[in-house]
């Protein structure tokens, strides 16, 4: 082992410039794999602290007031507290728990319930004690401020609280319940009462935290059977399931051979249940990182190998068996490897903590926000376009360095030096002494003579014979050179479309589509903002746009098996616990019903738009054109259809060109039973129109009715005048405002305080300037698009290095050939224009193969975009600047570094050493 250290240094020593990129090539490799891995690992830790404190700090709940819940108190007791566990159980660690005793639960004036909770309780949904003492008597209670503000209570100890016919005193004020807990366990407001007081209809709850460290799926499993708890009696905590596995995502065989075969299931399918909180889509990134720093490392030391083969035949002559080559190259790997990769994790968490701290909030997965956004009425455009910005995103607090990914990332190097190590040792067995000392891998006589039927340039003769002589070796280094330029024109694809997609969703479905945003907070169709008012706003100044929209509430037959997805709406999917929403149930009769086997009416939002705001619906269209002129003339409407879990758009089957028949009140001002449509034939008017266009968003909307995501709704949508022509609506739901470029933050608030006092006398007439949330959001964007350019072009540098090295090493493979030649009097200029057209070619054919792969990957991006990651019209291909800039690049370093390689060749004709 001395011997192989003592060799592996020397060589180190005397190969610099191999030892060099190797060391960078790792050097780059650690830190790209282990900061983008820290910057995901602090990305979701923030996120799951921020989910701590909008849900608490528990895991599951339970009914508690059953026998086994005093064994289990019982075990606490007779526990040590030990490393921070309250129990150790078969298979589970409880961290912590509370219990929940709710006493009694009233619905006037509100939903209330009287609780009592011990002080785990307390602690795990964070309701600190602010001012006071908890109650202590029948008579007292506690309440946080914003309860004591709905019942008209002043928040100071010794107020007279009266409910439910009782008088109680105020004894504490304590801190706001976790802010989406309601989504969890239902809205209802908390006041905690003393222990004592009991109206003997009593129910207990027990809160349970586990040990983050392992899943707690498994461990509640545990915890159950230990104590023979019904498991149909525990409820998961949402919130926080994602990120401590909670929820068994584990697929059988036959699941996914299932999915497989079924076309509404397939890949997207487990793709989608196994990407948990987007972990497998961060393991799919750090997996191909990691693939590629094994690459490029066997791909520099192999050059360095090869260029002293002659050294190890000497070697093997002397007695060096297959056990010592191996532990040599592997000594010498491992030397540049704890270097190397410790330089490189420095780097990277370095490089890391500095980006975290100023963009962090990028790394913050989404799925958890404004995923309880309603679609019932009542939501407005300001509550949704909150919920869905980046101003809802959580702040990214502190940068985590992530060990597991360190550690992991060093076990997976010193495995594929291992394997490096035992493919080079096999390939030199392979050798004879003969070919190991003429450098000569292929194995073959050299065929040395050239034929030639016609006049032809020697130089070019001489770089295609050089190139050609072994075919393996010539197809291996094309493939090499282009895997580095394939994974950042994937890279590129991938950002190029994120950023369209980032573009079409902010102004569709975050509801960020205009600057300013007037509306009627209101669901009654008589609540309209005037057109004298939308043109008193035109007539202001500092005002770049102004878009009305016009409304209707209708209704379209979609006969004979033309709704494809029926398990898309509530009301006909039949899936226990997807029910339908209440109110629009209440107020309309639900979002669809079945007339028929195959024949259903669904309700639909009507839309009319401003002709600029229907031009700039051409970034969504499917199917069709969009041309308002022609709209007018002829009539015709544009379809907002459905995509379903897949990024398919035929849950409807219809498409332009075809006749849509809609319905709508015959009153613009209708209200009660026939917004049901389900009143008299003379209460409705019925339009067949021709569909002009299909397309996939909507842009401003109107979502106090049946709502609008944007997504999960038919709209129709055509001019202003087609609004009043087919439909008789006059007056405006909402107006979209767009300011000037140059508009600051003192602009668009003199511009809302005007707008507010134009539409002032209008009754539910609401305004909302979005212009911070616009700049955060477009700041957050380009900061997330900058990072991916970022993560593309470490890729680009890593992969000019081993272009760099690739060429150096085919210049030294032939350092004999190319002595001999220039002993035979060719000029210098002769020699490096042999040595550049050579280089031309590299380029040119790597360019080529680099196409080839790159169209592969492409397709298999492509389909992920779409059919996974539901990304709106993503294109097909990637700008040719992209691909021209490469295929150049390519060729420049090939040419350069051959070019480069050569003015070092020694004149004399000697062998390389």
């Amino acid at each position: 082992m001395r011997n192989a250290l003592r060799l592996a240094l020397a060589y180190m020593r005397y190969y610099k410039k191999q030892t060099a990129a190797l060391f960078v090539g790792i050097l780059l490799s650690a830190a790209l794999l282990t900061g983008v891995g820290s910057l995901f690992a602090s990305g979701k830790e923030a996120a799951k602290e921020n989910a701590r404190t909008e849900y608490g700090d528990w895991h599951y709940e339970m009914r508690c007031d059953f026998a086994w819940f005093h064994e289990f108190v019982k075990d606490i007791q007779d526990n040590a507290e030990e490393s921070g566990m309250l129990l150790k159980g078969d298979g589970f660690r409880l961290e912590n728990y509370g219990v929940e005793t709710v006493r009694k639960a009233i619905s006037d004036p509100f939903e209330i319930q009287y609780v009592y909770g011990d002080e785990g309780y307390m602690e795990i949904m964070g309701r600190k004690l602010l001012e006071g003492r908890m109650p202590e008597k029948k008579n007292e209670i506690a309440a946080d401020v914003q309860t004591l503000r709905n019942l008209g209570v002043s928040h100071a100890p010794g107020s007279t609280v009266e409910l439910d016919g009782e008088n109680f005193t105020l004894t504490g004020i304590v801190s706001e319940m976790p802010e989406n807990l309601g989504d969890l366990m239902g809205d209802h407001m908390q006041v905690f009462v003393s222990p004592d007081l009991d109206y003997g209809m009593n129910g207990s709850f027990l809160y349970l935290k586990f040990d983050e460290s392992s899943p707690v799926f498994g461990q509640i499993k545990a915890f159950a059977e230990q104590y023979g708890v019904d498991g149909s009696t525990v409820a998961r905590n949402n919130g926080m399931a994602g990120y401590v596995g909670a929820e068994e995502t584990k697929l059988s065989a036959d699941q996914i051979r299932t999915a497989l075969t079924d076309p509404a299931m397939g890949l997207p399918w487990i793709w989608g249940s196994l990407n948990e909180n987007e972990a497998l889509t961060e393991g799919a990134v750090l997996l191909v990182l990691a693939l590629f720093a094994a690459f490029i490392i066997y791909s520099i030391f192999q050059v360095s190998v090869f260029r002293r083969l002659s050294q190890y035949s000497v070697m093997q002559t002397l007695g060096m068996t297959d056990g010592s080559a191996f532990g040599m190259l592997m000594a010498e790997m491992a030397l540049i490897l704890v270097g190397g990769y410790t330089a490189g994790v420095l780097l990277g968490n370095g490089a890391a903590a500095l980006i975290y701290r100023k963009v962090g909030r990028i790394f913050i997965t989404r799925n958890q926000v404004g995923e309880n956004v309603a679609r019932h009425t009542g939501v407005s455009s300001e509550e949704t376009a909150a919920e869905l910005s980046v101003s809802a995103l959580p702040d990214a607090g502190v940068f985590h360095v992530d060990f597991r990914i360190i550690w992991m990332g060093a076990l997976f190097l010193i495995l594929v030096l291992a394997l490096i190590s035992f493919v080079l040792v096999r390939r030199m067995r392979q050798l004879t002494l003969r070919e190991m000392i003429a450098k000569d891998p292929a194995g073959r006589k050299k065929n040395r003579k050239i034929y030639s039927l016609r006049h032809e340039n020697l130089t070019g003769i001489l770089a295609k014979k050089f190139m050609f002589s072994r075919k393996g070796t010539f197809i291996g280094i094309l493939l090499s050179l282009s895997v580095g330029s394939v994974i950042f024109l994937g890279a590129a694809y991938v950002t190029e479309n994120t950023r369209i997609n980032n573009e079409l969703t902010f102004a569709a479905d975050d509801g960020l589509g205009s600057d300013i945003q007037v509306y009627e907070a209101s669901d009654s169709l008589k609540d309209t903002i005037p057109e004298k008012t939308v043109e008193e706003l035109k007539g202001l100044s500092g005002l770049e746009n102004v878009f009305p929209v016009r409304y209707m509430l209708g209704e379209i037959p979609l006969y004979d098996g033309i709704l494809k997805g029926t398990s898309f709406f509530a009301e006909t999917a039949g899936e226990e616990g997807l029910d339908p929403d209440p109110e629009i149930m209440e107020k309309y009769n639900g979002q669809i019903i079945q007339t028929g086997e195959d024949d259903y009416r669904l309700k639909v939002n009507i839309y009319g738009y401003d002709d600029e705001m229907l031009e700039s619906l051409n970034d969504y269209v499917l199917e069709g054109s969009i041309d308002p002129d022609q709209m007018r003339k002829e009539n015709t409407v544009l379809f907002k259809t459905l995509m379903d879990g897949q990024g398919n758009y035929d849950v409807i089957d219809i498409g332009a060109g075809d006749t849509v028949q809609i319905r709508t009140p015959e009153d613009p001002e209708a209200e009660g039973e026939t917004l049901k449509f389900l009143s008299g034939e003379e209460d409705y008017r019925d339009r067949s129109l021709k569909i002009g266009a299909l397309i996939s968003r909507p842009l401003a909307k109107v979502e106090t009715y049946i709502g609008d995501d944007g997504v999960s709704n038919v709209d129709i949508i055509m001019t202003n005048e087609q609004m009043e022509e087919n439909f008789g609506v006059t007056g405006y739901r909402t107006i979209s405002i767009s300011l000037p470029e140059n508009a600051d933050g003192e602009d668009a608030a003199r511009a809302a305080d005007e707008i507010r006092d134009t539409v002032s006398g209008i009754r539910r007439c609401a305004v909302k300037d979005y212009t911070a949330q616009i700049e955060a959001q477009d700041l957050y964007l380009n900061q997330q698009i900058m990072f991916f350019y970022g993560i593309a072009a470490v890729l680009l540098l890593i992969s000019l290095l081993h272009i760099m090295n690739s060429m150096q090493y085919l210049v030294a493979e032939r350092r004999y050939e190319f002595s001999v030649l220039r002993a035979m009097g060719i000029t210098d200029a002769g020699f490096l224009r042999m040595l550049m057209k050579e280089g031309v070619r590299y380029g040119i054919y790597s360019s080529i193969v680099m196409l080839v792969l790159y169209w592969i990957v492409q397709k298999v991006l492509y389909y992920f975009m779409v059919h996974v990651y539901l990304y709106l019209h993503p294109q097909g291909m990637i700008s040719a600047g992209y691909l021209i800039f490469m295929v150049m690049l390519n060729v420049a370093l090939c040419t350069g570094a051959m070019a480069l390689s050569g003015r070092r060749q020694p004149a004399e004709a000697r062998p390389a050493e």
